[in-house]
């Protein structure tokens, strides 16, 4: 049983132009593969710092960010009145979202379903499919070596992909996982220490078949 996020744990604090662009590297095999199925629109799910949504909004015209939790969604406010102010945040439950079926091109989220159990993932990613052609998202790796919030859930690609392939209609939707190809984030560890840490992070893609 996955024990529920405690999200007192989770900061989130005005961040630096150094800061923006370390955490959009990081995460940038993320945000290419969602700019790649975009077609103008994204929701992000989950604001975080708001640093992934500042940045799509440079390049998507509509890009829309929600979450929950009014104590992140005001300390992300700065970051994306300062990096993406094209970004739009509104909050909502990722459980039902309250757009209409196909609204975006793609939905993202970073950091968010490795808190969940695999029933909850499935109605995440099922409510994301109904209003969004693609689903993209990124969570920490069976690599990673800590758990931020405390319940986190560190898995291999090829667990991650079972689990959303037992959730959704595999007749319909084509899902890959992989670990992140170049991960900045292993950079402030040491050339020995990454050698058996590789990837942090798996990137999972679910798109509609044909």
């Amino acid at each position: 049983m996955i024990q529920p996020a405690d999200w007192k744990n989770f900061r989130v604090e005005t961040i630096s132009l150094p800061t923006f662009v370390k955490r959009n590297l990081i995460h940038w095999d993320l945000l290419r593969e969602t700019l790649r199925r975009a077609n103008g629109s994204v929701l992000e799910v989950g604001v975080g710092s708001g640093a992934q949504s500042a940045l799509l909004s440079r390049w998507v015209p509509h890009t829309l960010t929600i979450d929950n939790d009014a104590r992140i969604m005001q300390a992300a406010l700065p970051n994306l009145h300062r990096f993406g102010p094209r970004a739009r945040v509104m909050g909502a439950d990722a459980f039902q979202l309250p757009f209409r079926e196909a609204a975006f091109g793609a939905a993202l989220s970073q950091g968010l379903m490795e808190h969940f159990s695999d029933e909850q993932i499935g109605a995440l990613v099922r409510e994301q499919l109904r209003v969004a052609r693609s689903v993209v998202f990124s969570v920490p790796s069976d690599r990673y070596p800590r758990q931020d919030v405390g319940n986190e859930r560190l898995m291999t690609p090829a667990q991650w992909r079972q689990i959303v392939l037992d959730q959704v209609d595999a007749s319909r939707y084509a899902v890959a996982a992989r670990y992140y190809r170049r991960d900045l984030e292993a950079l402030k560890y040491s050339v020995l220490a990454r050698r058996n840490l590789g990837s942090f992070s798996v990137l999972v893609t679910i798109d509609p078949r044909g």
